[in-house]
């Protein structure tokens, strides 16, 4: 009797999980990002932005900002420019994930920072997925969790 529920519980927590995924796979455009702690904001997100969940693999790159980056040559920029238009303006990353209890787990392969895809890298996310609206709340990564957590509001593209 006891083996019976737990196989049954197994088996209905793997079919939430799947569930979860399932709600996740698609394009998704981010559209606000609300820091907390010192200094904490609201940043509407106008920019460029895709994260791309397949079954099993994620894709995220974004323009990190609410203004278009420089279109002037690199041979024409600061050091300043460069760095704001190259390093701090645009994320990308992807890797695979997996979503279980209600938190996305993100295992990172390959990024635009070389120190971010160092092995053994991942972040994790509280998961709310509403009709159209997907919400991520940082809760840690590898080094251990987020003290001042950041949430992030995308909508469903496709």
């Amino acid at each position: 009797m006891i083996r019976n529920y737990v196989l049954l519980t197994l088996a209905l927590l793997v079919f939430a999980s799947a569930a979860n995924a399932q709600k996740l796979t698609g394009v998704w455009s981010l559209n606000e990002v609300k820091t907390s702690g010192t200094g904490a904001e609201t940043r509407k997100m106008t920019q460029p932005s895709m994260y791309l969940f397949t079954k099993r693999h994620y894709s995220i790159i974004f323009v990190n900002g609410d203004k278009a980056r420089s279109s002037d040559p690199a041979s024409k920029m600061t050091a300043e420019q460069l760095y704001n238009t190259y390093v701090d303006g645009f994320i990308a990353n992807a890797g695979t994930y997996d979503v279980k209890s209600g938190t996305l787990t993100m295992h990172v392969m390959v990024a635009k920072s070389p120190s971010f895809m160092a092995g053994g890298n991942w972040v994790s996310y509280k998961v709310s997925i509403k009709g159209n609206t997907m919400t991520l709340v940082d809760l840690a990564d590898n080094t251990g969790p987020d003290k001042e957590p950041s949430t992030y509001t995308l909508t469903r593209v496709e």
